[in-house]
């Protein structure tokens, strides 16, 4: 990872939650809406789920793990939760759970695919096997739920879905290949099912949107860390910490395995530089998903969007605008004289 490929924002970025997406001013907002959420029993899918309650929604947790901490920090704002137990990589199975929900809670809403994996491994060091695990975990387990929720949105021409993504998925990541293709797929396949839907004169009732979640310290991965502060919902405005000071946390190691580490030092010392720039409370991504559940950015629909990024700014540009320009999406350049042709 070069991190020189990476620009600086002119304008300062958020990394916490802020004005509109303020647990307050989004409280009630997706009432009666009934919302899955997948990998919710901890990390930032656990934030997710919160927030979706907080802004009224009932939640059906989604994950291999015990999700009963997020079902009780759910129901503690009056909304209705259950936990579901399901590979969101088999596909029989994501079926029957949806219809499960669908049975106990309702129709599906809200859609929020949260999960992820990252070997850390380049090619030369890895099997085909491993490589595919990772695509699927990432990449199969979105697209089998999209597959399973959006023809009942699409019959009631209403719902939202999001998908994490990455910034890898807009950059060449060496030593992390399956990383990197499955995020890119996500933000393409975003991009073309919102294409689908405007065809289909949906575009106003369905929005689909990728994000950034932001520099946020999870365990993706084998990026180790010890989490120093607990983070309690919520959220205030006082993270990250200091960059550089010990509160907050402490980095066991970089992300990736000895082997791989002993042949690329470089590269390892690189991504001990990288994890300082991971100071984004999860909520911030959280309060972003229930503020786009609500409707409010569907003249962003079909984008990539890093959640650090002011989302009252980005909107105001207007969505012919940055569609025309080709912002929030991805692309190739080619030199002058040269231009992608049909």
């Amino acid at each position: 990872m070069d991190l020189g490929q990476f620009g600086i924002s002119a304008v300062p970025l958020h990394n916490s939650p802020y004005g509109p997406l303020l647990p307050e001013h989004l409280a009630g907002s997706n009432k009666g809406k009934v919302a899955i959420v997948k990998g919710a029993a901890q990390g930032i899918g656990k934030k997710i789920a919160e927030a979706l309650a907080n802004s009224g929604a009932n939640v059906a947790i989604v994950d291999l793990k015990d999700g009963s901490e997020t079902k009780t920090a759910c129901e503690s704002f009056n909304v209705k939760a259950a936990c579901y137990s399901c590979d969101v990589t088999d596909v029989e199975r994501m079926r029957t759970v949806v219809e499960d929900i669908e049975k106990v809670l309702g129709p599906i809403d809200i859609l929020v695919k949260n999960a992820g994996m990252n070997r850390g491994r380049p090619i030369c060091m890895d099997t085909f096997e491993g490589y595919w695990r990772c695509f699927e975990v990432n990449y199969k387990s979105v697209m089998n739920c999209i597959f399973a929720v959006l023809p009942g949105m699409r019959e009631r021409k209403s719902g939202t879905i999001i998908s994490m993504a990455s910034r890898a998925g807009t950059h060449d990541c060496p030593l992390a290949l399956g990383y990197t293709d499955s995020k890119t797929a996500i933000i393409r396949a975003t991009a073309s099912i919102q294409g689908e839907l405007e065809m289909d004169g949906l575009g106003e009732t369905i929005q689909m949107f990728s994000l950034h979640p932001g520099g946020v310290p999870t365990a993706l991965g084998s990026c180790k860390y010890i989490l120093t502060r607990s983070y309690n919902y919520p959220m205030v405005n006082q993270w990250p910490p200091v960059p550089g000071s010990e509160e907050g946390l402490q980095y066991q190691s970089a992300g990736f395995p000895a082997d791989v580490a002993q042949r690329y030092p470089e590269a390892e010392k690189t991504m001990k530089q990288f994890l300082t720039y991971l100071r984004t409370d999860p909520g911030l991504c959280a309060m972003t998903c229930a503020y786009l559940a609500t409707g409010r950015g569907k003249q962003l629909r079909g984008m990539y969007l890093d959640v650090r990024q002011d989302i009252g700014r980005v909107a105001a540009r207007g969505r012919s605008a940055l569609q025309k320009a080709g912002l929030y999406s991805l692309k190739m350049d080619f030199i002058e004289d040269y231009a992608n042709e049909v």
